[in-house]
């Protein structure tokens, strides 16, 4: 982590995001390794292949370093990476013509098949990831972004071209639904 700066410190955050604005090469470093695992993370688990990711996430920051200047408030630069990011995976989908649905890529979470070894997984795990798949794709996504991605809910909107208070909704139902689920499984 950058000197303590998270993005849970937006001062901080707003600070090095300036320096970075101003072509300070050592606040971009910064930046990046703030944002690296987690833009990595978001990016592969939508392309599932490493070196794919890895590209993307290069191409990322290099569009991020290029148009860093357009950024009018700071406080935004964590949904506008976000933004970037799943604008370049969108467009990797289309340069590869593949006849896939963006929306549904988009939304549908596959971690047990990707990452995790379900060997690993404990009950409570297998529970939750098949609850997951029975929600909403939007209630899907707001859940990945929130939880696992650890967006903020004004980031999520941005991201997503919807109201806070929707992402709010969206969130409360897709928990409420999940408790449910998982309730109903162990009964």
């Amino acid at each position: 982590m950058a000197f303590g700066v998270s993005n849970k410190n937006p001062e901080e955050l707003c600070l090095l995001v300036k320096k970075a604005q101003e072509r300070d090469e050592t606040a971009f470093g910064q930046l990046y390794d703030l944002y690296f695992d987690k833009v990595y993370r978001f990016v592969f688990f939508r392309v599932n292949h490493k070196e794919t990711a890895e590209d993307l996430v290069a191409e990322t920051f290099s569009k991020v370093w290029i148009k860093l200047s357009e950024i009018s408030d700071p406080l935004a630069f964590n949904g506008w990476l976000y933004q970037i990011a799943r604008n370049l995976v969108i467009d990797y989908y289309r340069s590869k013509k593949l006849t896939v649905d963006l929306l549904s890529l988009e939304n549908v979470l596959q971690y047990e098949d990707n990452v995790l070894d379900k060997a690993n997984l404990d009950f409570w795990q297998k529970d939750f990831l098949e609850a997951l798949k029975k929600l909403s794709s939007d209630q899907q996504l707001v859940i990945k972004l929130k939880f696992l991605d650890e967006l903020e809910n004004h980031e999520i909107a941005k991201i997503l071209k919807k109201s806070e208070g929707a992402i709010r909704v969206i969130q409360h139902r897709a928990i409420n639904e999940l408790k449910k689920l998982i309730n109903d499984r162990n009964a």
